[in-house]
């Protein structure tokens, strides 16, 4: 092939590249935006809910089973524009009973990014737009959550033939778990707007 043909077709060939970049960021907008537009019903949150329960522990998984005392998806009230949920999950290790282990081996830290891939992985084929999992271990009054887009990034490069959790991976989950309530997170939101409001009508003001 002549010089000028391979310079065309490296030229066609980038600009192809570039238009299908386009087109996936248009289809992830335009995924995302429907998403945000599904709204659950009362008997969907605790179908969703019950489903959850069923990923984050199996049947076969008696110890997840027994600390597992909540599964809740309900609506993020900060973002009244849009359907957004947030995944609130609650255990007590304290209920968990081997005469073998004796006290439960995980610690909160662990718990968390053991469930949080698992959310994770299902928050990536739900219909509905989900915005936080909130994880808390009522033993101990600890509460932690973390953006369920930030989970799914960090399950991305994450290999299915290892048993463990490197300490690059490890250190990236710590970066990204805000340890804080709920509800105080949700207070902390509607001031950070609130004065975000404020800011942007004062430099409206003549």
């Amino acid at each position: 092939m002549a010089p000028g043909g391979i310079a065309g077709g490296r030229g066609f060939s980038g600009l192809g590249v570039g238009i299908c970049c386009a087109l996936l960021i248009g289809l992830w907008s335009a995924t995302a935006e429907a998403k945000a537009t599904v709204t659950l019903s009362e008997t969907e949150l605790k179908d969703v809910g019950t489903e959850l329960r069923a990923v984050l522990a199996s049947t076969n998984e008696k110890a997840y089973a027994q600390i597992l005392t909540l599964v809740e998806i309900v609506r993020d009230p900060v973002l009244n524009t849009t359907s957004v949920y947030d995944i609130i999950v609650h255990y007590d290790p304290d209920r968990y009973s081997n005469p073998r282990v004796g006290s439960y081996p995980l610690s909160f830290e662990n718990q968390f990014m053991h469930w949080g891939r698992r959310v994770a992985l299902y928050t990536q084929r739900t219909s509905w737009s989900s915005g936080r999992f909130y994880l808390r271990d009522i033993s101990a009054a600890h509460e932690a959550w973390i953006l369920t887009s930030d989970a799914r990034l960090l399950i991305r490069p994450m290999r299915k033939n290892i048993p463990y959790t490197d300490l690059r991976t490890m250190s990236a989950w710590l970066r990204l778990m805000h340890p804080e309530d709920r509800e105080l997170a949700n207070r902390r939101r509607l001031r950070e707007i609130e004065a975000k409001k404020n800011s942007l009508l004062k430099d409206l003001k003549p």
